[in-house]
């Protein structure tokens, strides 16, 4: 990767949608980001503004770096589906990420002390949320979190107990704050960014990985409420 290099970054995992064109190096070249309750009319138009911004055309890019999730249902798809469609226009490389490792890495890199734990929280709907805990290294860079949790909020409360100075943030944990800062474990960190989903994908793309257009979906973190029955009827799904 070189300075000159342009990739196209999006998250859409929670209800700020944030898109940026990055360089090779990681440096943002132009960002713009939305908040509405669905990114289906404005994901788009916030690509369109950064690639202009950027003085870029779509088959300018080097490749396309999307947060698989998890996180919102809607926002997840939206999201993805941009993501896939620019890249088969364009015949360029398309990475996907975790939603959770990015919000890692913005609040290792946002926190104002060095804790030994972050623990990244998107909200899962249904009085759930999704985290996992991520140990910081000696360069305070956030580790691979593992598998996701999915568990309430208490339950999360409870694992951050047994973690030594963790700290947690994201949507899931700005919506329970009464939950995370009744023991003071919660911080007010934005993400997941575009600029961490480019700092994950960046190091994939040098490797030459890539993602399969045709087999890339989100990770929902949980089965859809709406579910297509053998009959061809659609019928709610338990749970």
């Amino acid at each position: 990767m070189t300075p000159a290099t342009r990739l196209l970054c999006l998250d859409t995992s929670t209800p700020t949608a944030r898109v940026a064109v990055v360089d090779g190096m990681g440096v943002p070249v132009a960002r713009a980001e939305a908040t509405a309750e669905r990114h289906s009319a404005h994901v788009l138009k916030l690509c369109d503004e950064v690639l202009r911004a950027s003085g870029l055309r779509p088959d300018g890019l080097y490749a396309i770096a999307c947060g698989a999730g998890p996180g919102s249902f809607t926002g997840l798809r939206v999201g993805l589906a941009v993501a896939k469609g620019l890249a088969l226009a364009t015949a360029k490389p398309l990475l996907l990420v975790s939603s959770l490792q990015a919000l890692a890495a913005d609040m290792a890199h946002g926190a104002s002390s060095r804790p030994r734990f972050v623990v990244p929280c998107i909200d899962a709907g249904k009085g759930e949320v999704y985290a996992f805990a991520c140990a910081l290294d000696e360069a305070g860079a956030a580790e691979a979190g593992g598998e996701p949790w999915r568990l309430t909020p208490a339950a999360l409360a409870a694992r951050l107990a047994e973690l030594p100075a963790a700290l947690v943030a994201g949507n899931g944990a700005d919506r329970y704050a009464a939950v995370f800062d009744a023991s003071a474990h919660r911080v007010s960190i934005e993400g997941p960014t575009a600029l961490s989903i480019a700092a994950l994908a960046l190091p994939r793309l040098a490797r030459g990985e890539a993602d399969d257009l045709d087999k890339a979906v989100p990770f929902y973190g949980r089965p859809p409420d709406i579910t297509v029955a053998k009959a061809g009827k659609k019928h709610l799904a338990n749970g």
